[in-house]
């Protein structure tokens, strides 16, 4: 980790709003993880903070902010940041380590602390594209049982590339100073193929959480393998799938399908690129989670964002199933709809990062959100470094 060069932003402070989530740690100060029934009311927007766009720190550009965990022991997030070719920063990929300061009324200031650059197994930095080990990191957590940082990598499919790049995603563990401790066991069905078969480019792992009873790590794909069907349309869904690994030797023992709803705006024109998929979740217990669900369409300004509740306990397992055929995906109701938070905000960022913050003076837990600004060229108010901060109503 580098020393700490504090970097503080102006407060800006919005007015509320009710809309709905969870989080955070009980009146003893027990992390979120002891806690095997949280449950979903309502959210109240407390603040917003934006980063100021390729904002330097510690001789690295910030941005690309695709993940985002609390540490409850040391009151600090860490960030995640996806930087693979977009910047000439050292040590991308790379962590970041802040502290916020924000209070039931107010989201005043985020103040970084320090970077960590995460090592490669054999020591060594992850390179950049187009060197085949590049690594492409979405999101990242605080093991409850070791206080390591387990972090995802989404691997790489672009086969109209010289020469094609074919990278396998992958679960990783690092200790907090960036070395690499080990790697979890995927299901043959991950593996990237130049063939008609496994994840899609760029939509592979986005979303990691930690079961309430530390047993589990689940981790969510943005899209469907190439075998389960077509992308989401503004006309149509499409399917990904959860799986749940056991945290101790890192091997998967189920999966369910995470059914993933139509893009929300139709691109200009309508023949332009879109995208919709979960991009983070959390567990709220041993079958319950949120889900952040992030669509984009080409000249349509900003994203459309939701956030659901998802249940597990009646969907089926899929794991070694030969298809989705017939399958029982999750259930799945929507908790907030952040386009109506779209002007009061100034626009909806491209948001990927969520957690469940301390527990506010009044005995309500917080909840984090924050964006990956994709380092934009010029100023946008669909790429931005955004902040949010809410209170949960249980």
């Amino acid at each position: 980790m580098l020393p700490a060069t504090p970097y503080r932003l102006v407060p800006l402070l919005l007015a509320t709003a009710a809309l709905a989530a969870c989080g955070g740690s009980d009146d003893a100060g027990e992390p979120i993880t002891g806690n095997n029934n949280v449950t979903v009311s309502s959210l109240r927007l407390i603040g917003q903070q934006v980063l100021p766009r390729r904002m330097s720190y510690a001789n690295t550009v910030v941005g690309g902010l695709s993940g985002v965990d609390y540490d409850l022991k040391t009151d600090t997030y860490v960030f995640i940041s996806d930087d693979r070719t977009t910047t000439d920063s050292a040590g991308a990929p790379r962590l970041y380590t802040a502290k916020l300061s924000f209070d039931a009324s107010s989201f005043s200031a985020v103040t970084f602390t320090g970077v960590v650059t995460m090592k490669q197994p054999d020591g060594s930095d992850y390179p950049k594209v187009p060197d085949a080990k590049v690594a492409d990191p979405e999101s990242v957590r605080v093991d409850p049982v070791t206080g390591n940082w387990v972090w995802l990598s989404e691997g790489d499919r672009t086969l109209t590339s010289t020469p094609p790049r074919v990278i396998n995603p992958f679960i990783r563990e690092i200790t907090p100073q960036g070395s690499h401790v080990r790697e979890y066991t995927l299901p043959a069905m991950f593996q990237m193929s130049a063939q008609d078969t496994g994840p899609r480019g760029n939509l592979v792992f986005e979303g990691l959480t930690f079961s309430p009873d530390a047993q589990s790590a689940w981790v969510l794909m943005e899209g469907a393998l190439i075998q389960d069907g077509a992308a989401p349309t503004p006309a149509v869904g499409s399917a990904s799938r959860l799986t749940r690994f056991d945290r101790a030797s890192g091997v998967a023992n189920a999966q369910y399908v995470y059914p993933i709803e139509k893009v929300q705006a139709t691109p200009v024109p309508a023949d332009q690129f879109t995208v919709n998929g979960p991009t983070e979740i959390l567990a709220l217990s041993a079958t319950r989670f949120l889900v952040l669900e992030r669509s984009f369409s080409v000249g349509v300004v900003g994203n459309q964002v939701r956030l659901y509740e998802i249940d597990t306990a009646n969907a089926t397992n899929v794991l070694t199933a030969a298809s989705l055929t017939g399958a029982t995906p999750v259930t799945k109701k929507l908790v907030l709809d952040f386009e109506t938070l779209k002007t009061q905000l100034g626009g909806i960022a491209n948001l990927e990062g969520m957690t469940f913050g301390p527990k506010l003076a009044n005995g309500k837990r917080s909840l984090v959100v924050v964006a990956d600004d994709n380092f934009p060229a010029a100023d946008s108010a669909t790429d931005r470094n955004q902040m949010l901060v809410f209170e949960i109503q249980p």
